[in-house]
């Protein structure tokens, strides 16, 4: 059984300062000074994947990266945990990943397994999990919160829902990884990470750019939204405020 985890850097929204927050009309573009990390989804999918390939070393799991940031850590923790191979594709601007998934699966070759977090997509709206089903013509999981794999066709399924369902699905199956808050990914041994210190992802760069972004922040109720508008909707949004058609 073949396994692909998806795995999206985002921005670390909150490291930005409050008073960006509390003025609500603040638009930037890119956010070049804050720093990246994995989604807390993506994070967890790795973790229970770790945990599966702990206990049968047999199954293949591969981590698919798309990123500009330097993922060497990241790389050297998951290749000490057994994953097999971790792909990085570079885009030279703001890229969409199903396209990506679409060509390393052309590249690659398809899995019997893809983990994605509930909320994987460049706009952080959860899109991915449902295109890539489509995509695969696999059957969709969502809010899973663990699960096992029996033997190379069945997989155990907890769902993090109010009646905590169990299920069993037959592969091939795009799970989406749910809320699981005590589930990080395990910090390896050192001596397990020496082999992989000199060695780098597979790295690819991704020339295609979706259309240029710009970001509202905005501060409801003490809480913090982030909203993603293209800038050619920001710009009419603004000729219409000032009168124009």
């Amino acid at each position: 059984m073949k396994i692909l985890n998806c795995c999206l850097m985002e921005a670390e929204y909150n490291s930005i300062p409050d008073d960006v927050w509390e003025r609500e009309e603040e638009y930037l573009r890119f956010l070049p000074y804050i720093g990246y990390e994995k989604n807390s989804y993506d994070e967890i999918g790795l973790e229970l994947v770790r945990r599966i390939l702990e206990s049968n070393p047999t199954i293949v799991a591969d981590v698919l990266f798309m990123t500009k940031e330097n993922i060497k850590k990241e790389f050297q923790n998951l290749k000490a945990h057994g994953f097999h191979e971790i792909f990085q594709y570079i885009p030279k601007g703001n890229a969409d990943f199903i396209e990506v998934f679409k060509q390393h699966c052309k590249e690659q070759g398809n899995v019997d397994v893809v983990i994605v977090g509930q909320e994987s997509s460049s706009r952080r709206n959860g899109t991915t999990g449902p295109q890539i089903a489509e995509f695969m013509h696999y059957p969709c999981i969502t809010n899973v919160v663990d699960f096992h794999i029996e033997n190379n066709t069945d997989i155990w399924i907890k769902r993090n829902t109010d009646e905590a369902i169990i299920t069993t699905v037959k592969t091939p199956v795009v799970l989406i990884i749910g809320e699981a808050p005590d589930v990080r990914l395990k910090t390896p041994r050192r001596k397990d990470k020496l082999p992989f210190l000199q060695q780098l992802p597979h790295q690819k760069c991704w020339e295609k750019e979706l259309e240029e972004e710009k970001i509202i922040f905005s501060l409801r109720q003490h809480k913090r939204n982030c909203q993603f508008i293209s800038v050619k909707e920001w710009n009419q949004f603004l000729k219409n405020r000032e009168g124009g058609n």
